[in-house]
Protein backbone atom coordinates (compact mmCIF):
# COMPACT_ATOMS: atom_id res chain seq x y z
CA UNK A 1 0.00 0.00 0.00
CA UNK A 2 1.41 3.49 -1.09
CA UNK A 3 1.72 6.05 1.48
CA UNK A 4 0.43 8.79 -0.51
CA UNK A 5 -2.87 10.84 -0.17
CA UNK A 6 -4.58 13.22 -2.73
CA UNK A 7 -7.26 15.63 -2.10
CA UNK A 8 -10.48 15.06 -2.90
CA UNK A 9 -14.38 16.65 -2.48
CA UNK A 10 -16.15 14.05 0.14
CA UNK A 11 -19.70 14.06 0.54
CA UNK A 12 -20.00 13.17 4.36
CA UNK A 13 -23.11 14.10 5.13
CA UNK A 14 -26.76 16.21 3.40
CA UNK A 15 -25.46 19.65 1.67
CA UNK A 16 -21.78 19.00 3.34
CA UNK A 17 -19.06 18.71 0.71
CA UNK A 18 -15.60 18.40 2.69
CA UNK A 19 -11.97 19.01 0.97
CA UNK A 20 -9.93 15.82 2.57
CA UNK A 21 -6.74 13.30 2.10
CA UNK A 22 -7.75 10.01 0.38
CA UNK A 23 -5.12 7.26 0.56
CA UNK A 24 -3.84 6.66 -2.79
CA UNK A 25 -3.86 2.98 -4.28
CA UNK A 26 -1.86 0.74 -5.85
CA UNK A 27 -2.55 0.41 -9.17
CA UNK A 28 -2.57 -3.46 -9.37
CA UNK A 29 -1.14 -5.76 -12.91
CA UNK A 30 -4.66 -4.40 -14.38
CA UNK A 31 -5.72 -1.11 -12.87
CA UNK A 32 -5.14 2.36 -14.01
CA UNK A 33 -5.28 5.67 -12.08
CA UNK A 34 -5.71 9.01 -14.00
CA UNK A 35 -5.03 12.69 -12.68
CA UNK A 36 -8.88 14.60 -13.06
CA UNK A 37 -8.99 17.68 -15.71
CA UNK A 38 -12.61 18.09 -15.48
CA UNK A 39 -15.88 16.84 -13.91
CA UNK A 40 -19.43 17.62 -14.56
CA UNK A 41 -22.15 17.94 -12.12
CA UNK A 42 -24.45 15.42 -13.21
CA UNK A 43 -28.40 16.08 -12.05
CA UNK A 44 -27.55 12.43 -9.96
CA UNK A 45 -24.78 14.45 -8.17
CA UNK A 46 -27.45 17.10 -7.05
CA UNK A 47 -29.87 14.14 -5.87
CA UNK A 48 -27.57 13.06 -3.32
CA UNK A 49 -26.58 16.21 -2.27
CA UNK A 50 -29.56 16.57 -0.76
CA UNK A 51 -29.20 13.01 1.00
CA UNK A 52 -26.95 12.01 3.75
CA UNK A 53 -24.93 8.97 2.02
CA UNK A 54 -24.56 5.91 3.85
CA UNK A 55 -20.74 6.34 3.99
CA UNK A 56 -18.04 9.68 2.78
CA UNK A 57 -18.27 9.58 -0.86
CA UNK A 58 -16.82 10.64 -3.22
CA UNK A 59 -18.93 11.62 -6.18
CA UNK A 60 -18.73 12.46 -9.82
CA UNK A 61 -19.27 10.42 -12.72
CA UNK A 62 -18.83 12.41 -15.91
CA UNK A 63 -15.22 13.43 -16.38
CA UNK A 64 -12.03 13.17 -18.13
CA UNK A 65 -8.32 12.72 -16.75
CA UNK A 66 -5.18 11.87 -17.99
CA UNK A 67 -3.48 8.64 -17.17
CA UNK A 68 -0.64 8.83 -15.42
CA UNK A 69 -0.34 5.21 -13.77
CA UNK A 70 -0.67 1.80 -15.29
CA UNK A 71 -0.87 -2.07 -14.41
CA UNK A 72 1.30 -3.79 -16.79
CA UNK A 73 -1.62 -5.65 -18.37
CA UNK A 74 -4.07 -2.81 -17.87
CA UNK A 75 -3.89 -1.72 -21.71
CA UNK A 76 -5.66 -5.18 -22.27
CA UNK A 77 -7.57 -5.11 -19.71
CA UNK A 78 -9.39 -1.90 -20.15
CA UNK A 79 -12.12 -1.59 -23.78
CA UNK A 80 -11.26 1.52 -24.88
CA UNK A 81 -13.16 2.36 -28.43
CA UNK A 82 -10.58 4.54 -29.75
CA UNK A 83 -7.34 2.29 -29.86
CA UNK A 84 -5.19 0.76 -27.16
CA UNK A 85 -5.04 2.95 -24.51
CA UNK A 86 -1.58 4.29 -23.10
CA UNK A 87 0.40 6.50 -20.56
CA UNK A 88 -0.49 9.62 -21.04
CA UNK A 89 -3.31 9.89 -23.08
CA UNK A 90 -6.54 11.94 -22.33
CA UNK A 91 -9.64 9.89 -21.72
CA UNK A 92 -13.29 10.04 -20.72
CA UNK A 93 -15.41 6.90 -19.48
CA UNK A 94 -18.66 4.55 -19.47
CA UNK A 95 -19.50 5.09 -15.69
CA UNK A 96 -20.47 1.69 -14.99
CA UNK A 97 -18.80 -1.23 -14.82
CA UNK A 98 -20.11 -4.76 -15.31
CA UNK A 99 -20.02 -8.24 -13.52
CA UNK A 100 -20.23 -9.85 -17.31
CA UNK A 101 -20.95 -13.30 -15.42
CA UNK A 102 -24.90 -12.74 -14.67
CA UNK A 103 -27.75 -13.81 -16.11
CA UNK A 104 -28.94 -10.45 -17.35
CA UNK A 105 -25.40 -9.51 -18.82
CA UNK A 106 -25.41 -12.52 -20.55
CA UNK A 107 -28.70 -11.95 -22.01
CA UNK A 108 -28.30 -8.25 -22.65
CA UNK A 109 -25.00 -8.39 -23.49
CA UNK A 110 -21.66 -6.86 -21.15
CA UNK A 111 -22.35 -3.34 -20.91
CA UNK A 112 -25.97 -2.56 -20.59
CA UNK A 113 -26.03 -0.85 -17.27
CA UNK A 114 -29.06 -0.76 -15.03
CA UNK A 115 -29.66 -4.98 -15.99
CA UNK A 116 -26.40 -6.21 -14.30
CA UNK A 117 -27.08 -7.89 -10.88
CA UNK A 118 -23.44 -6.90 -9.48
CA UNK A 119 -22.08 -3.84 -10.75
CA UNK A 120 -19.99 -0.95 -9.74
CA UNK A 121 -20.73 2.82 -10.62
CA UNK A 122 -17.61 5.54 -10.37
CA UNK A 123 -18.90 8.27 -7.95
CA UNK A 124 -22.62 7.02 -7.09
CA UNK A 125 -23.14 4.38 -4.44
CA UNK A 126 -24.81 1.51 -5.77
CA UNK A 127 -27.32 1.41 -2.97
CA UNK A 128 -28.75 5.07 -4.12
CA UNK A 129 -29.49 3.63 -7.50
CA UNK A 130 -32.88 1.30 -6.51
CA UNK A 131 -32.20 -1.14 -8.99
CA UNK A 132 -31.74 -4.32 -6.65
CA UNK A 133 -29.22 -6.63 -6.96
CA UNK A 134 -25.90 -6.10 -5.32
CA UNK A 135 -22.43 -3.53 -5.81
CA UNK A 136 -19.24 -5.42 -6.78
CA UNK A 137 -17.53 -2.91 -4.63
CA UNK A 138 -17.89 -0.30 -2.11
CA UNK A 139 -17.92 3.59 -2.96
CA UNK A 140 -16.53 4.15 0.17
CA UNK A 141 -13.36 6.31 0.68
CA UNK A 142 -11.92 3.75 3.47
CA UNK A 143 -12.04 0.64 1.31
CA UNK A 144 -9.56 0.06 -1.42
CA UNK A 145 -9.22 1.46 -4.26
CA UNK A 146 -10.48 4.56 -2.24
CA UNK A 147 -10.46 7.33 -4.93
CA UNK A 148 -13.43 5.72 -6.83
CA UNK A 149 -15.26 8.90 -8.20
CA UNK A 150 -14.38 12.22 -10.39
CA UNK A 151 -14.71 14.88 -7.65
CA UNK A 152 -11.18 14.47 -6.49
CA UNK A 153 -7.36 14.72 -8.14
CA UNK A 154 -6.98 11.68 -8.97
CA UNK A 155 -9.18 8.49 -9.58
CA UNK A 156 -8.75 4.78 -10.05
CA UNK A 157 -10.13 3.15 -13.07
CA UNK A 158 -10.95 -0.76 -12.63
CA UNK A 159 -10.34 -3.26 -15.52
CA UNK A 160 -13.31 -3.50 -17.37
CA UNK A 161 -13.97 0.06 -18.07
CA UNK A 162 -15.45 1.43 -21.60
CA UNK A 163 -13.34 4.56 -22.24
CA UNK A 164 -12.70 6.71 -24.89
CA UNK A 165 -8.99 8.47 -26.09
CA UNK A 166 -10.00 12.36 -25.97
CA UNK A 167 -8.37 14.71 -29.00
CA UNK A 168 -6.10 16.73 -28.02
CA UNK A 169 -7.89 19.88 -28.56
CA UNK A 170 -10.79 19.09 -26.91
CA UNK A 171 -11.87 21.22 -23.81
CA UNK A 172 -11.39 18.93 -21.22
CA UNK A 173 -15.28 19.97 -19.61
CA UNK A 174 -16.80 19.39 -23.17
CA UNK A 175 -15.23 15.47 -23.01
CA UNK A 176 -16.41 15.45 -19.70
CA UNK A 177 -20.24 15.75 -21.65
CA UNK A 178 -20.07 11.93 -22.57
CA UNK A 179 -22.20 10.93 -20.13
CA UNK A 180 -25.31 13.10 -20.41
CA UNK A 181 -24.68 13.55 -24.52
CA UNK A 182 -25.41 9.31 -24.05
CA UNK A 183 -28.61 9.69 -21.63
CA UNK A 184 -29.83 11.45 -24.53
CA UNK A 185 -28.90 9.83 -27.42
CA UNK A 186 -30.61 6.88 -25.56
CA UNK A 187 -33.65 8.34 -25.14
CA UNK A 188 -34.01 10.02 -28.96
CA UNK A 189 -32.88 5.78 -30.00
CA UNK A 190 -35.74 4.57 -27.69
CA UNK A 191 -38.10 6.98 -29.30
CA UNK A 192 -36.67 4.95 -32.67
CA UNK A 193 -39.10 2.40 -32.85
CA UNK A 194 -40.03 0.27 -35.88
CA UNK A 195 -43.76 1.56 -36.66
CA UNK A 196 -46.53 -1.38 -36.19
CA UNK A 197 -49.67 -1.14 -37.60
CA UNK A 198 -51.13 1.99 -36.87
CA UNK A 199 -47.71 3.64 -34.77
CA UNK A 200 -45.19 6.07 -36.24
CA UNK A 201 -41.88 5.82 -35.69
CA UNK A 202 -39.64 8.86 -34.74
CA UNK A 203 -38.91 10.53 -38.23
CA UNK A 204 -38.05 13.35 -40.08
CA UNK A 205 -41.69 14.50 -40.39
CA UNK A 206 -42.39 14.40 -36.45
CA UNK A 207 -43.13 16.69 -33.97
CA UNK A 208 -41.08 16.51 -30.90
CA UNK A 209 -41.78 18.16 -27.38
CA UNK A 210 -38.97 18.49 -25.30
CA UNK A 211 -39.78 19.08 -21.62
CA UNK A 212 -37.13 19.94 -18.80
CA UNK A 213 -34.85 23.50 -19.57
CA UNK A 214 -31.65 21.42 -18.22
CA UNK A 215 -28.71 20.39 -19.51
CA UNK A 216 -30.57 16.82 -21.01
CA UNK A 217 -33.56 18.38 -22.61
CA UNK A 218 -30.88 20.86 -24.23
CA UNK A 219 -28.74 17.86 -25.66
CA UNK A 220 -32.05 15.84 -26.59
CA UNK A 221 -33.28 18.71 -29.02
CA UNK A 222 -29.91 19.15 -30.26
CA UNK A 223 -29.55 15.67 -31.51
CA UNK A 224 -33.12 15.64 -32.46
CA UNK A 225 -32.20 18.61 -34.66
CA UNK A 226 -28.78 17.31 -35.80
CA UNK A 227 -30.99 14.14 -36.67
CA UNK A 228 -33.38 16.65 -38.95
CA UNK A 229 -36.37 15.95 -37.04
CA UNK A 230 -39.18 18.71 -38.63
CA UNK A 231 -39.99 20.30 -35.61
CA UNK A 232 -38.53 20.23 -32.09
CA UNK A 233 -40.35 22.56 -29.45
CA UNK A 234 -38.72 22.98 -25.54
CA UNK A 235 -40.85 23.35 -22.41
CA UNK A 236 -39.77 24.49 -19.25
CA UNK A 237 -39.93 27.34 -16.26
CA UNK A 238 -36.34 29.28 -17.17
CA UNK A 239 -36.67 31.79 -19.88
CA UNK A 240 -32.75 32.05 -19.61
CA UNK A 241 -32.54 28.46 -19.87
CA UNK A 242 -35.11 27.94 -22.59
CA UNK A 243 -33.31 31.05 -24.57
CA UNK A 244 -30.03 29.02 -23.99
CA UNK A 245 -31.12 25.21 -25.11
CA UNK A 246 -32.59 27.30 -28.49
CA UNK A 247 -29.87 28.47 -29.44
CA UNK A 248 -27.56 25.41 -28.42
CA UNK A 249 -30.35 23.15 -30.52
CA UNK A 250 -32.05 25.61 -33.45
CA UNK A 251 -35.41 24.71 -31.86
CA UNK A 252 -38.48 26.30 -33.55
CA UNK A 253 -39.39 27.59 -30.25
CA UNK A 254 -40.00 27.36 -26.82
CA UNK A 255 -42.92 27.85 -24.29
CA UNK A 256 -43.00 29.01 -20.72
CA UNK A 257 -45.10 26.31 -18.71
CA UNK A 258 -44.87 28.88 -16.03
CA UNK A 259 -46.69 31.09 -18.08
CA UNK A 260 -48.88 29.25 -20.20
CA UNK A 261 -51.51 27.12 -19.57
CA UNK A 262 -51.76 23.42 -20.82
CA UNK A 263 -54.12 24.18 -23.87
CA UNK A 264 -52.35 27.14 -24.59
CA UNK A 265 -49.47 24.79 -24.98
CA UNK A 266 -51.40 22.68 -26.94
CA UNK A 267 -52.58 25.36 -29.36
CA UNK A 268 -48.63 26.39 -29.95
CA UNK A 269 -47.66 22.34 -30.85
CA UNK A 270 -50.88 22.81 -33.26
CA UNK A 271 -49.36 25.37 -34.88
CA UNK A 272 -46.65 22.87 -36.11
CA UNK A 273 -48.15 19.54 -36.97
CA UNK A 274 -51.74 20.46 -36.82
CA UNK A 275 -52.58 17.36 -34.68
CA UNK A 276 -53.89 17.02 -30.66
CA UNK A 277 -50.42 17.17 -29.19
CA UNK A 278 -47.02 16.06 -30.00
CA UNK A 279 -45.91 12.89 -31.87
CA UNK A 280 -43.10 12.42 -29.73
CA UNK A 281 -42.65 14.17 -25.77
CA UNK A 282 -39.27 13.55 -24.31
CA UNK A 283 -39.77 14.54 -21.06
CA UNK A 284 -36.20 15.15 -19.24
CA UNK A 285 -37.62 17.60 -16.21
CA UNK A 286 -37.10 15.61 -12.36
CA UNK A 287 -40.97 16.56 -11.90
CA UNK A 288 -43.83 14.18 -11.77
CA UNK A 289 -45.90 17.12 -12.67
CA UNK A 290 -44.12 17.51 -16.11
CA UNK A 291 -44.38 13.77 -17.02
CA UNK A 292 -48.55 14.72 -16.66
CA UNK A 293 -47.96 17.85 -19.00
CA UNK A 294 -45.94 14.93 -21.15
CA UNK A 295 -49.15 12.87 -21.06
CA UNK A 296 -51.61 15.78 -21.49
CA UNK A 297 -49.49 17.37 -24.74
CA UNK A 298 -49.01 13.65 -26.23
CA UNK A 299 -51.09 12.94 -29.39
CA UNK A 300 -53.05 9.96 -29.25
CA UNK A 301 -50.77 7.24 -30.71
CA UNK A 302 -47.89 9.07 -29.86
CA UNK A 303 -45.13 8.21 -27.84
CA UNK A 304 -43.39 9.69 -24.88
CA UNK A 305 -40.14 8.83 -23.64
CA UNK A 306 -39.43 8.87 -19.66
CA UNK A 307 -35.76 10.40 -19.27
CA UNK A 308 -36.09 12.98 -16.20
CA UNK A 309 -37.57 11.00 -13.21
CA UNK A 310 -35.13 8.54 -12.01
CA UNK A 311 -34.85 8.35 -8.32
CA UNK A 312 -37.02 10.63 -7.11
CA UNK A 313 -39.88 8.04 -5.82
CA UNK A 314 -42.52 10.08 -6.18
CA UNK A 315 -46.30 9.27 -7.52
CA UNK A 316 -47.90 10.49 -10.64
CA UNK A 317 -51.47 10.80 -11.49
CA UNK A 318 -52.32 8.96 -14.66
CA UNK A 319 -55.08 7.21 -15.70
CA UNK A 320 -54.14 4.15 -17.76
CA UNK A 321 -57.76 3.78 -19.28
CA UNK A 322 -57.41 7.16 -20.63
CA UNK A 323 -53.88 7.90 -21.05
CA UNK A 324 -52.98 4.79 -22.54
CA UNK A 325 -55.70 2.76 -24.07
CA UNK A 326 -57.52 6.02 -24.72
CA UNK A 327 -54.42 7.26 -26.60
CA UNK A 328 -53.49 4.11 -28.37
CA UNK A 329 -49.85 5.96 -26.89
CA UNK A 330 -46.63 4.19 -26.06
CA UNK A 331 -44.79 5.11 -22.81
CA UNK A 332 -41.36 4.39 -22.91
CA UNK A 333 -38.78 4.26 -19.19
CA UNK A 334 -35.40 4.84 -19.25
CA UNK A 335 -32.78 3.75 -17.08
CA UNK A 336 -30.89 1.35 -18.89
CA UNK A 337 -27.96 2.83 -21.32
CA UNK A 338 -25.12 1.22 -23.21
CA UNK A 339 -21.40 1.39 -24.09
CA UNK A 340 -22.48 1.44 -27.61
CA UNK A 341 -24.86 4.33 -27.72
CA UNK A 342 -21.76 6.15 -25.38
CA UNK A 343 -19.78 5.89 -28.37
CA UNK A 344 -22.54 7.16 -30.58
CA UNK A 345 -22.28 10.22 -27.92
CA UNK A 346 -18.44 10.44 -28.42
CA UNK A 347 -18.96 11.18 -31.92
CA UNK A 348 -21.46 14.07 -31.00
CA UNK A 349 -18.72 15.52 -29.07
CA UNK A 350 -16.22 15.09 -31.82
CA UNK A 351 -18.53 18.07 -33.45
CA UNK A 352 -18.66 20.16 -30.36
CA UNK A 353 -17.19 23.16 -31.71
CA UNK A 354 -19.98 23.34 -34.28
CA UNK A 355 -22.77 22.46 -31.85
CA UNK A 356 -21.48 25.20 -29.03
CA UNK A 357 -21.28 22.67 -26.24
CA UNK A 358 -19.20 24.82 -24.44
CA UNK A 359 -22.34 27.07 -23.65
CA UNK A 360 -24.11 24.86 -21.58
CA UNK A 361 -21.84 24.67 -18.60
CA UNK A 362 -22.75 27.79 -16.51
CA UNK A 363 -21.26 27.67 -13.02
CA UNK A 364 -17.44 26.72 -12.90
CA UNK A 365 -16.25 25.11 -9.39
CA UNK A 366 -12.90 24.33 -7.57
CA UNK A 367 -12.10 21.58 -4.86
CA UNK A 368 -13.30 23.96 -3.09
CA UNK A 369 -16.30 25.89 -4.04
CA UNK A 370 -17.74 22.33 -5.02
CA UNK A 371 -20.41 22.30 -2.06
CA UNK A 372 -21.45 26.09 -3.07
CA UNK A 373 -21.53 25.58 -6.80
CA UNK A 374 -23.55 22.74 -6.22
CA UNK A 375 -26.01 24.08 -3.52
CA UNK A 376 -27.54 26.76 -6.60
CA UNK A 377 -28.71 23.69 -8.65
CA UNK A 378 -31.81 24.49 -8.70
CA UNK A 379 -31.45 28.22 -9.30
CA UNK A 380 -32.74 29.13 -12.74
CA UNK A 381 -29.92 30.25 -13.96
CA UNK A 382 -28.04 26.96 -13.31
CA UNK A 383 -27.64 25.11 -16.32
CA UNK A 384 -24.94 22.69 -15.78
CA UNK A 385 -22.27 23.35 -13.21
CA UNK A 386 -18.32 21.65 -13.45
CA UNK A 387 -15.11 21.23 -11.60
CA UNK A 388 -12.33 22.69 -13.04
CA UNK A 389 -8.70 20.80 -12.10
CA UNK A 390 -6.36 23.65 -14.00
CA UNK A 391 -7.41 25.77 -11.18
Amino acid sequence: MTNQTCKAAVLTKRHTIEVMDVQMPECGRDGMIIKLEAASICGTDLHLFEEDPAYPVILGHELCGRVVEMGPDAAKSMRCYTGEVKLGDRICLYPWVVCGTCENCLTYGIGACGVCDNSFVYGVPYESLGFGGAPIRSNSIYEAPYIKGGFGEYMYVFPGTFMWQVPDDMPSNVASLLDPMAVAMRGVELAMRAPGIFEDSFNLGSTALVIGDGQIAALVATIARTLGIQHIIISGFSDQKLQLAKELSGADEVMNSSKLSIEERRAIIHKYNHKNGADVVFQCAGSQYAFRDGVDLLKNVGTLVEIGNIGTGKPVEFYPGKDLCGKHATYIGMSVNTAKTFDKAFQMLLKYKQLGLERIFSHRATLDTLGEVMSHGKDLDYMKGWLDFSK
